[in-house]
């Protein structure tokens, strides 16, 4: 009776992660095993973020803040079918957009895949992890696999059953109430949640310069480092509506020319706008591998046997694009780039294929970016196309930035 006592025990022991977080929401607490040994940056994230011990943006104004997140947040996108269920929460806004005001890279472990009752990171591209977290229900979806990042499993029949209600309940039906941590052994006491080499959100130092009836900059000091982004909010009165100065945005990538003005400075406003108050910050990525602009770069994705590379002209707003099919010849054709946006560690562009093109016209193409030569960047692509009804997924694979 002893010896089957200890197996129980033991058997018990070994399905439960040692780092445990209690999500509790208005229909029961969920208690998530954390898996900290394969997904540190992910656990770490939200551990912070939860905890309100790291620096985060205020969606809504563009404030540097450290309060809490994920506490008052509702499961905001809901998916309830038979073999795809999801309940996903934490953008800071209730909606799709929306997020803490940096990025940190995927992290998967082949151990860990979207079975049954799992909590995993939802994301818009690859690389581009912020604060958007999702519960998987009944449903094995493999589908997101080497997708999304799974870093937590919840085992037990009530937290279970408090995840099906969840989903039950729909869209914005269920609200985050508290988070606790519980460290069970001393590998889970040793892990650090600040020592994860996570990105960082500050307040830019420096100073305001006003040149009457003609503009304002910000002067960072210190200067913009590789890998940091710096964003502006603008307001004209503090009560008021807060937008983003999308002009302001500055983002140092991988191999950027080291221009000292465009590293310590930032313009803010024109003569010709109203005067204003502003909420600036810098993000800062370490170890970030991502360009800020693809000007003379080749963007090369892979679908299987076939593959587009685009090689971008020093315009940087497009160039000459060839189609290599599994089988046939090759054929370049130019193309346009409608839209660029970088961030710490992900590229992405839409490209416009042209009507009379052997391609489907409009393909989003994000890439995520994970390690880096001194004119070979590498990673992974997830390409969408445009239907004409929105995008629809079009094929992943590898790619490459080369220049």
């Amino acid at each position: 009776m002893k010896a089957l006592l200890f197996l129980l025990i033991a058997s018990s022991a070994a399905t439960h992660a040692a780092l445990i977080a209690h999500v509790a929401t208005d229909r029961g607490t969920i208690v998530v095993e954390l898996q900290h040994d394969s997904a540190p940056q992910a656990v770490a994230n939200f551990m912070t973020l939860a905890q309100g011990s790291r620096n985060r943006l205020d969606p809504s104004t563009g404030a540097v803040i450290d309060t809490p997140l994920y506490v008052g947040e509702k499961f905001f996108r809901v998916v309830n079918d038979s073999a795809f269920k999801i309940a996903q929460t934490g953008s800071g806004t209730g909606t799709n957009s929306g997020g803490p005001g940096f990025t940190f890279k995927d992290e998967f472990d082949p151990a860990l895949t979207h079975v049954p009752y799992v909590l995993s990171m939802a994301n818009g591209g690859p690389n581009t992890n912020g604060s958007q977290i999702f519960f998987t229900g009944n449903a094995t979806i493999p589908s997101l696999n080497k997708v999304h990042t799974v870093f937590g499993l919840v085992t037990d029949a009530l937290s279970r059953a408090v995840i099906d209600a969840i989903h039950s309940a729909g869209n914005n039906g269920t609200t985050i109430t508290g988070i606790t941590f519980e460290r069970s052994d001393p590998a889970a006491v040793a892990f650090d949640e600040h020592a994860q080499n996570l990105p960082t959100l500050t307040r830019p130092g420096g100073s305001l310069s006003v040149t009457r009836n003609f503009a304002a900059t910000w002067n960072l000091d210190p200067a913009l480092g590789s890998g940091s982004i710096f964003r502006a909010f603008r307001s004209t009165t503090l009560n008021g509506d807060w937008s983003e100065l999308g002009s302001a945005r500055r983002h140092v990538g991988i191999g950027e020319p080291q221009d000292p003005s465009l590293l310590s400075t930032a313009p803010l406003d024109s003569a010709a706008s109203a005067r204003a108050f502003y909420h600036l910050s810098v993000a800062h990525h370490p170890g970030a591998v991502a360009p800020s602009h693809l000007i003379s770069r080749t963007a090369h994705i892979k679908f299987g046997t076939e593959s587009i590379s685009y090689a971008f002209d020093s315009s940087g707003a497009g160039g000459t694009a060839t189609y290599t099919p599994a089988t046939g010849i090759p054929s370049a054709f130019p193309f346009s780039s409608l839209s660029n946006s970088s961030g710490g560690h992900d590229h992405s562009f839409v490209a416009d294929n042209g009507a009379a093109g052997p391609l489907i016209r409009y393909l989003l193409i994000k890439i995520g970016c994970d390690t880096t030569t001194s004119t070979h960047i590498s990673g992974r692509h997830s390409t969408s196309s445009w239907t004409g009804f929105g995008w629809q997924p079009a094929g992943s694979g590898p790619a490459t930035i080369t220049r």
